[in-house]
């Protein structure tokens, strides 16, 4: 069964629109309604006063209609009356100012009264409702991290108490942190403060380390919640929605202190890459879920409120990405939120029932798609099955993030880069940890994965042993995970792997020329530039923009290969692609930041030599296929009808091998058994 349904707020309206709700949600096909995320109010209007009467109602009312219920903890937002029990409960900005209230998550996470209060809930909606059958999962605090940081006195104290159990000597934290550059060595730990604003360069591995533990100190929140409902229910579902690639907490340690994965996910409309936005949430939220269930908790049915525009989705494309989510994993398919409000901060926010209600061409598509998807026998082990893997470590983000240079691109760009080459391609990729088992994969990519220890080196060197294909791209092994640079040149414990010692970073600065002529001196001085292109015998040429390296071929035994070298620049002649083989594999890296067209050239390249092929060959524009279980999706994002050869796929029902699919359309194919 695939799971259909909404965040339902029912505190926001009174019973008759209520009445009205459960009589649609049976018409929409709902299985599925996520209660309470901010009805703390409502749920305990005073210290200690518990009014459950409503909820009580509301969730045998649910049942009822045979819709089950994801019940949230209510802690996300706090009552008014919790800031009279703790004056301070607004959290301190990295200035050192208070934030007012006003708004949701606005709370200190170390003020001890919130977690006391918040705990208390927990546990009085646990007695009340752990046991329910109607209850089949619940829904701890919401999108933890997305409120910014405290860096208050109790969060203070909760850090130094993380530090000392990190490195229980102060000298150990002195080297790692590397103070005795600019005389920021620490003689006690009451002198370490947040890394707030400062007045010059902060601390690396101090921002570093704070990352790391506001990731920990949240997910304290969540699995004290968590435990609080499994003293009373052991085998209660218990997850937070996370929101895609967020670089705000470490998912993968997250994801596995969870009994499912949800995910809140908004590709933009006016974005062409949209798809491709969405498939990067899935397939990252489905390789955080290692196996268990997957849902999307949230999405729009047309329109958000929090971008500058905030234009709707197409005709069927609320369909179309809702499926994408399904082929490539989801098991739940559930909206922000049931009815569009009509005050507050999100009244501007689509709903599955809009402000006209339950009327036109937007309704309808809500109410196909909760009849198409119970038709769809996925489970939860039905799989899509990946020989590609990209390896991500929040820490590594972190890392390159805080490292003041060499530019001040986005942490994530090369890996959004990479995934989007082989969603272009139809060749089905997952995400991995750096303790993930590899086995499994033909293909690891390291797309600017600026962190990496020895221990995660010798694991990589593992995998190309036992004959995987590994690519590492520019400013992959910099620094360790303390933010110290790896000696003897990048990529640090993986220089011998690839046979490579990247002497220079080269990030490509955009600047305006001066006046040709009039600008007499500065028009005849060219800035730094590697090179007008890659080439190479086998790859043609390539095209490269905004960063490259300068890198030396090590004499090795076994000496790595140049495969492409820029051409008519600085660094004319050196190696800008490299192949090295070691085991029974073989080790590539790629020394320059490929556009777009010339990166999905050679993505495809490296697949095939890893005997990776597409999902299915040959698709016309606009098509994607992915293959789940014993189902074959094919959808298509473009705005024109497209014919597709399936003949080499095992079709159950093959007919003449060629299924049309209509522009924003989906089509399910079953497959043959094996």
């Amino acid at each position: 069964m695939i799971w259909y349904g909404c965040d339902y707020n029912p505190e926001q309206w009174d019973a008759a629109t209520i009445d009205e709700d459960l009589r649609l949600m049976r018409e929409a096909g709902v299985n599925l309604v996520t209660l309470g995320v901010f009805a703390w109010a409502f749920i305990e209007p005073a210290p200690g006063e518990y009014r459950f009467e409503w909820l009580d109602d509301l969730i045998d009312r649910l049942g009822e209609a045979g819709i089950a219920v994801d019940l949230a903890t209510a802690s996300a937002s706090t009552p008014a009356w919790l800031g009279d029990l703790d004056p301070e409960l607004a959290s301190i900005d990295g200035y050192g100012r208070r934030r007012s209230g006003g708004t949701r998550g606005h709370h200190c996470p170390s003020s001890a009264v919130y977690r006391s209060a918040s705990r208390r809930l927990t546990a009085e909606l646990a007695r009340r409702y752990a046991l329910n059958p109607t209850v089949v999962m619940w829904h701890s605090g919401n999108e933890f991290g997305g409120a910014a940081a405290c860096f208050c006195g109790r969060c203070r104290t909760q850090f130094v108490g993380w530090l000392r159990r990190r490195y229980v000597e102060l000298e150990a934290l002195n080297d790692a942190w590397g103070t005795a550059f600019w005389s920021l060595r620490f003689g006690s730990w009451d002198q370490i403060q947040p890394p707030g604003v400062t007045s010059d360069f902060g601390n690396p591995a101090q921002y570093l380390d704070w990352a790391r533990f506001r990731s920990d100190l949240l997910l304290e929140q969540f699995t004290a919640e968590r435990d609080l409902i499994k003293a009373v229910a052991p085998h209660a579902q218990v997850m937070t929605n996370f929101m895609g690639l967020f670089h705000g907490l470490d998912y993968w340690k997250w994801a596995r202190a969870e009994d499912l994965v949800t995910d809140d996910t908004y590709p933009d409309p006016n974005d062409p890459c949209g798809a491709r936005d969405n498939a990067l949430h899935i397939d990252l939220m489905r390789s955080l879920a290692e196996g268990k269930e997957l849902l999307i908790l949230e999405q729009a049915v047309g329109a958000v409120q929090w971008r500058d525009v905030n234009t709707p989705k197409r005709p069927g494309q609320f369909r179309l990405w809702s499926m994408q989510a399904v082929a490539r994993g989801a098991q739940g398919i559930c909206q922000f939120q049931w009815r569009a409000s009509i005050r507050g901060a999100e009244t501007f926010h689509s709903g599955m029932v809009g402000h006209a209600g339950p009327v036109g061409p937007r309704w309808a598509e809500v109410v196909g798609l909760g009849g198409e998807l119970a038709t769809i026998e996925t489970a939860v082990g039905d799989r899509v099955e990946s020989d590609v893997a990209i390896m991500l470590d929040w820490n590594s983000l972190w890392a390159r993030r805080e490292a003041h240079g060499p530019d001040a691109d986005a942490p994530d760009v090369e890996l959004r880069r990479w995934h989007a080459a082989f969603f272009e391609l139809g060749i089905p990729t997952d995400f991995v940890s750096v303790d993930s088992d590899l086995d499994a994969y033909r293909l690891l990519v390291l797309p600017s994965h600026f962190l990496v220890s020895e221990s995660t080196a010798q694991r990589i060197s593992a995998f190309v042993t036992a004959g995987g294909h590994v690519v590492g791209t520019h400013l992959t092994g910099v620094v360790d995970d303390t933010l110290g640079v790896h000696r003897g040149g990048y990529p640090g414990p993986l220089s011998e792997l690839f046979g490579v010692r990247v002497l220079e970073h080269w990030p490509l600065a955009e600047i305006a020329s001066p006046a040709s002529g009039a600008a007499r001196i500065s028009a005849a001085v060219a800035p730094p530039h590697p090179g007008r292109l890659v080439r190479g015998d086998g790859v043609g040429e390539l095209a490269y923009a905004r960063f490259a390296e300068h890198v030396q071929l090590l004499d090795l035994e076994r000496r790595a290969e140049a495969v492409a070298a820029f051409v008519g620049g600085d660094l004319e002649a050196a190696p800008a692609i490299t192949s090295r083989t070691h085991g029974a594999g073989r080790a590539t890296y790629l020394a320059a930041s490929l556009e777009e067209a010339s990166l999905i050239a050679t993505a495809g390249r490296l697949a095939a030599d890893a005997g990776i092929v597409p999902t299915l060959p040959g698709l016309p524009p606009g098509i994607e296929a992915v293959r789940r279980g014993r189902y074959l999706f094919l959808l298509n994002h473009g705005d024109l009808e497209q014919t597709v050869d399936v003949t080499s796929a095992r079709v159950a029902d093959p007919g003449d091998g060629r299924v049309r699919v209509a522009p924003r359309d989906v089509r399910i194919i079953a497959l043959a058994s094996a």
